[in-house]
């Protein structure tokens, strides 16, 4: 049994069969409808409604990160059972995710004096900060100390390629994520960026594709320029309530490149706020991202 515990939040976009196999925690984010807050977790909304219809009827959704007292309360049940803590987390350019857990670990640091909690900024998101995670369990069950899997999660978090397209963009503005000016370019003729992660884990657009397809296509074409299947060739997907485009997306890569191996999962309402219902994006290890 491992000495320290790989914990995440939900912003990770992970399947929850694979969190349990890989024996990760995520802390829930908070998602915010018509003045109702609830828990985003890993097996959906703490609500029976269908999260992306209710975007679609334009009911007002906002997103917040957990309280210090959530992480105060994950890490502490982690802590008292005499295990470590490795946290990865969402970008700190994207939520105050991270900032909120690093105030919980420092008070919890003192007391538990003997015990470590470590902290990686994973400058990623969704199935991005997935993969990071899976590539640090794989190494945590290789047997590395909770040091060698943060100094590994340090050096690798800027392979993990993220790009994606989103039917409306201005379900990103008005959560601030880009520009009023780039939300302007979706509005017209039908056309959908293609944006992507920044090394410094900023959003991103690169292209301007008319329609769908294109916009799939060229997220395809950009895999083949930075795409590294030496450390995993395993590609990562996830979709806002659009699993066609998902599927569509995987096939291209297969029949371009032959690669076979894919994790696909829905966006988690803490993302799919900002995202909307009809993105879709993808995810793996390449070169270092600028």
């Amino acid at each position: 049994m491992s000495s320290f515990t790989i914990v995440t939040d939900t912003s990770c976009d992970m399947p929850e069969s694979m969190a349990q196999e890989l024996e990760v925690i995520a802390v829930p984010l908070k998602v915010v409808i018509a003045d109702k807050t609830v828990n985003s977790t890993l097996k959906g909304l703490d609500i029976q409604t269908g999260f992306y219809d209710m975007l679609r009827k334009g009911i007002k959704t906002t997103t917040s990160s957990p309280s210090i007292d959530d992480f105060v309360r994950y890490f502490n049940a982690i802590l008292s059972h005499g295990k470590d803590i490795l946290y990865i987390g969402f970008s700190s350019t994207l939520s105050g995710t991270f900032n909120v857990a690093r105030i919980a670990a420092m008070q919890l640091q003192e007391e538990y004096p003997d015990r470590k909690i470590l902290m990686v900024d994973s400058l990623c998101a969704s199935m991005g900060l997935s993969l990071l995670i899976y590539q640090c369990v794989q190494k945590q069950r290789e047997g590395y100390s909770i040091e060698q899997v943060c100094e590994y999660a340090e050096q690798i978090k800027g392979n993990i390629h993220h790009w994606f397209t989103v039917d409306d963009l201005n379900h990103l503005k008005r959560g601030g994520r880009i520009s009023a000016s780039t939300a302007v370019i979706g509005a017209v003729m039908n056309i959908k960026p293609v944006l992507r992660f920044s090394g410094s884990g900023k959003i991103e657009s690169v292209y301007k594709a008319r329609g769908k397809r294109l916009a799939i296509a060229k997220m395809v074409e950009q895999m083949g320029v930075h795409f590294n299947p030496d450390v995993n060739d395993t590609v990562f997907i996830s979709h806002a309530d659009c699993k066609e485009d998902a599927d569509l997306l995987a096939r291209s890569i297969t029949k371009n490149y032959g690669i076979t191996n894919f994790v696909i999962s829905e966006i988690g309402a803490s993302l799919g706020t900002h995202a909307g219902p009809g993105a879709v994006a993808l995810f793996y290890f390449g070169d270092v991202r600028e």
